[in-house]
């Protein structure tokens, strides 16, 4: 078991939530019902998983959660970039898009770590 305040994926993970978190404001509710919530459920399951991960009793366990967040990654992805068609001109898409696939190879590479290790995390 680790602390997942010990993980730069973690704090970052964290960083790009509340970036989203923000930038959906500018989101209509009227144009795009529903985009607002899924995208801000989207971007804080991935620390949160990560953070869930963090504390199995197996890097099995941990690498379960790690893909999960890596799902969520896709999913962010994909909200951002209708909310990007949607709402042209919303600010800072781009940059959490790179930040975003920053994080999937960064989980990509801590749950190839997990699977390489056998028992215990």
């Amino acid at each position: 078991m680790h602390d997942c305040h010990d993980l730069q994926v973690w704090h970052r993970a964290m960083d790009v939530a509340v970036r989203v978190h923000v930038i959906t404001r500018a989101l209509p509710a009227i144009q795009a019902p529903g985009l607002r919530n899924q995208l801000c459920r989207a971007v804080t399951s991935i620390p949160a998983n990560i953070a869930e991960g963090a504390r199995q009793e197996s890097s099995a366990q941990n690498a379960r959660f790690l893909a999960y967040a890596i799902g969520s990654t896709s999913e962010v992805e994909s909200h951002l970039e209708l909310a990007r068609r949607l709402v042209p001109g919303l600010p800072h898409v781009n940059d959490i898009l790179d930040e975003i696939s920053q994080i999937r190879r960064m989980l990509h590479a801590l749950r190839a770590h997990h699977l390489r290790r056998p028992g215990k995390s």
